[in-house]
């Protein structure tokens, strides 16, 4: 018993000292890292770039100068489009993507946005179930939305209302 909660204390510890970052063409090479073991149907390097090209609400986080997590999301009109959010494997399961999530949120009620906005893979139930708990709903689905292999997967639209909602 008592090694388990060594074990829990000591993932805890390796999430205590973050800082966040503007996302900048300095963090390419550890994102893109992230993403590419993350993701089934990785971002090219070129869409990060892309993102830098545009002001964003996108962000890291890092511990001891190493990025552990990153979340790109945009502004359109009122709402926010949270495009892509990963965590470093031996940091997940660990609060860092709520944690994420609610420094979006802060970021997005200070430039008063109204709603939060994404897609998610229709197979990756444990991303949508983590959504739905930080109040997120279901609005829609997108047809054949995401490339998958040699085929393409649907996409559930999920939004979270910032007028109401808080995590």
């Amino acid at each position: 018993m008592l090694w388990l909660l060594l074990k829990r204390e000591n993932l805890i510890l390796k999430a205590v000292n973050t800082t966040i970052e503007n996302f900048s063409e300095s963090h390419l090479d550890e994102v893109f890292a992230i993403e590419e073991y993350s993701n089934p149907t990785p971002w090219r390097i070129q869409t990060f770039q892309k993102v830098l090209e545009n002001r964003t609400l996108s962000f890291v986080i890092k511990s001891n100068n190493k990025i552990i997590g990153f979340c790109i999301a945009s502004a359109v009109h009122d709402e926010c489009h949270l495009q892509n959010i990963c965590v470093a494997k031996e940091f997940k399961r660990q609060g860092l993507g709520k944690s994420m999530l609610e420094t979006l949120i802060t970021r997005c009620q200070v430039a008063n946005l109204k709603q939060v906005i994404l897609e998610v893979r229709a197979s990756n139930s444990s991303a949508q179930n983590f959504y739905k708990q930080c109040g997120f709903f279901e609005i829609s689905r997108r047809k054949d939305y995401y490339k998958l292999g040699d085929g393409r997967e649907n996409a559930v639209l999920m939004c979270l209302s910032l007028e109401k909602q808080f995590l």
